[in-house]
């Protein structure tokens, strides 16, 4: 191991300690500093560093009830379900008459797909005297994640009848009849929720996608700009608010938010993809080029960065390198009628009139609306 990789290692530990000592000590207990950590490792996708803290845990654990909480949370964003699950049966033997822990663990079965084992629990959970009202909560999250809408809507409301302000029973119950088409009982849920708790970053973000799917774009804008307000590190929130900004045509505002997502996350895919159709409307069709070759590497199959490459060569002039990236989005998708309208272009540029009118012509049978025109000149 070289003296720069035995160093790397090293800080990477004592970072983690420091964490660890945070949040278990006595006098000063941060648990920020956890938040903050994690979301600096997931931002750079390093899981392992992630999975290496539950490692160093002290053993047998033996931490406060909100101390289990902000792990078992960690383990679950960083999709370490298994570990989860250990934080969750030795906070269960230090506190066996809490449901929390129970909770706790049906969540994450839930999320790892183990359903059977999740409603064991919450059958257990929700026959326990306390937190009836976050018992009843989790019920419906997991049901949520079985796609039974209906019953899920029944614990999110039972969970109301206990706890009238329960903010985030409002969003999930929101989410629930989102899901089965009841859009605007929907968007009055997520309301409510906003209404219960203003700080709720998820609840502005499912009501602003809700007024995005109708085209209200305006309004989706002002609660994704309270979401990335609230969560200013949240990728999804980013991307919600600059994919509002492209359909409103404000590439310049749109193209800020997609970087602040490639600043978090560098290599998302959609961001490069978005950030790139922001340069080419801006006429930088320069730095779309550069982006979307960053967006192929990572996806070379996706047909759509086939497609902008060669419509970012056709602005550029370059009809040469726009010729293969539309003849290999038609290889695989033969019913593309904008790529055969571009290839004529293309044929038309490098001097081959004929086949030129044949792209033309099959555009057309395939519905493309600017086709008759352009034929008609070929």
């Amino acid at each position: 191991m070289s003296p720069w990789t035995w160093y790397r290692n090293y800080q990477r530990r004592t970072r983690r300690r420091s964490v660890i000592s945070a949040l278990l000590s006595e006098s000063e207990r941060d648990s920020q500093a956890l938040g903050r950590w994690l979301d600096e490792r997931l931002a750079r996708g390093e899981r392992d560093e992630v999975e290496a803290l539950f490692d160093e845990l002290p053993d047998p654990v033996e931490l406060p009830a909100e101390c289990y909480t902000d792990l078992i949370e960690a383990s679950y964003r960083a999709q370490l379900f298994e570990q989860g699950l250990q934080l969750a049966e030795a906070w269960r033997r230090h506190d066996p008459d809490s449901p929390g822990p129970l909770n706790q663990a049906a969540r994450l079965h839930s999320l790892a797909g183990r359903f059977e084992q999740a409603h064991e629990l919450h059958r257990i959970a929700l026959n326990m005297g306390s937190s009836q009202a976050e018992s009843a909560y989790q019920f419906g999250c997991t049901l949520l994640r079985e796609n039974r809408f209906e019953e899920a809507e029944e614990a999110f409301k039972q969970a109301l009848s206990l706890d009238p302000r329960m903010a985030k029973a409002y969003t999930n119950l929101g989410f629930s009849l989102d899901r089965r088409g009841e859009h605007e009982r929907a968007i009055q849920q997520f309301k409510r929720a906003i209404q219960l708790d203003p700080y709720n970053a998820m609840g502005h973000l499912n009501l602003g996608a809700l007024y995005g799917e109708r085209g209200e774009y305006e309004m989706a804008i002002q609660l994704f700009r309270k979401t990335v307000e609230l969560a200013p590190d949240s990728v999804e929130g980013r991307m919600s608010l600059g994919l509002a900004y492209y359909n409103s045509n404000r590439y310049a505002e749109a193209l800020a938010e997609f970087d602040q997502s490639l600043s978090l996350r560098p290599h998302h895919g959609e961001a490069l993809f978005h950030a790139a159709l922001c340069h080419s409307r801006l006429g930088a069709h320069q730095k779309a080029l550069g982006s979307l070759e960053r967006a192929e590497r990572l996806f070379p199959e996706d047909p759509r960065i086939q497609f902008y490459l060669g419509l970012c060569f056709v602005n550029m002039n370059d009809y040469e390198s726009a010729l293969p990236r539309f003849r290999s989005v038609i290889e695989n998708h033969p019913e593309d009628a904008r790529s055969f309208y571009y290839l004529g272009i293309v044929y038309d540029k490098l001097g081959q009139p004929e086949i030129a009118r044949e792209s033309y012509q099959r555009a057309d049978s395939l519905g493309h609306r600017l086709t008759v025109a352009r034929a008609a000149g070929a």
